[in-house]
């Protein structure tokens, strides 16, 4: 695998399906073992509902269960949703490179279900998709206890995990 150019993404959601509204977007760039670049931008969860993302009473239940610190952060400044994928693309780039996140049917298919619901171009070619969780789990990882449900926060957490890994 090439290493040196890497996204780790997170995604914090009010739903667990893949097509969930997303309401925060959080992503590291691994460049050379290294992170070299963030990405961080909230999403206005109506917007969401109107490109017909799904919204589960359950989800909106366990985020109300959460900390206020986990509940403000993604509420803070949300941009519709159009504007955040625009965005991440814009951060991503036009190249393919691999995409990680923590769960095979997650982050990266959630994000993807965004983007088709804009009817826009996945700018990751489907090969580069990586799942962080099933190589910690071959490979008896755990992450730090530190996840709080911060999108940028977690993907650092699995980023800083992924070098490791990647190092060893």
């Amino acid at each position: 695998m090439d290493t040196t150019k890497q996204v780790v993404v997170d995604l914090e959601t009010l739903s667990t399906h893949a097509n969930a509204c997303i309401v925060s977007i959080g992503a590291v760039l691994v460049e050379d073992m290294e992170i070299t670049d963030t990405f961080y931008i909230n999403v206005d969860g109506r917007t969401c509902k109107e490109a017909g993302l799904h919204i589960d009473p359950d989800t909106i239940k366990w985020w109300g269960e959460q900390s206020k610190e986990a509940q403000q952060a993604w509420q803070q400044n949300p941009v519709p949703l159009q504007e955040a994928i625009d965005k991440f693309t814009i951060w991503y780039g036009k190249e393919s490179i691999p995409i990680w996140g923590y769960g095979a049917n997650f982050d990266v298919v959630i994000l993807e279900s965004a983007y088709r619901a804009l009817d826009m171009f996945i700018p990751w070619k489907f090969w580069d998709i990586s799942c962080l969780r099933t190589l910690m789990n071959v490979l008896d990882k755990r992450l730090p206890k530190a996840n709080n449900h911060n999108a940028l926060d977690d993907a650092t957490a699995q980023a800083n995990m992924l070098i490791e890994i990647l190092k060893s």
